[in-house]
């Protein structure tokens, strides 16, 4: 979801802006994402700026406690070798990935495309690209990549 804010000319020329709550939906018909208004607030100089400051206080409200209860669980600081603590900046799930994967064998898929491509008379590693975008809709369904 986001906040989403249009513009229009008048007659006269001048500008007015109208401000919406929207989130992005799948069309499968045009097959593209399109915008849905989830909540009209109107015209930009007609708006409760006040109600928004206080819906938008409640919102964070809600993350940095969500934010605070998650700090409170992670585990304390690693010390590394010489005994100087260690700093995590990324890190990748693997479990899906290898329970798909072993699913994957188990299933016989890559056999099954394997000969479909070499029946196909091609070298590319086409097996390895099919799964690829099968763990991707698995793993991540909303993801656009």
């Amino acid at each position: 979801m986001y906040l989403r804010m249009t513009k229009r000319r008048n007659a006269d020329g001048a500008e007015v802006r109208y401000y919406q709550l929207a989130e992005n939906v799948w069309d499968s018909a045009k097959s593209c994402a399109v915008a849905k208004v989830v909540y009209n607030f109107g015209r930009g100089e007609l708006l409760d700026r006040e109600s928004l400051r206080r819906l938008a206080k409640s919102i964070l409200r809600i993350v940095t406690d969500d934010a605070a209860e998650l700090a409170a669980q992670a585990p304390e600081t690693v010390a590394g070798p010489a005994g100087e603590p260690i700093e995590f900046r990324d890190s990748w799930p693997y479990g899906g990935v290898y329970v798909l994967e072993l699913l994957w064998k188990e299933l016989q898929l890559d056999q099954v495309f394997q000969k479909l491509a070499a029946d196909a008379k091609t070298s590319l590693p086409v097996e390895r690209a099919l799964f690829a975008m099968v763990a991707n809709r698995a793993l991540a369904p909303s993801s656009k990549l």
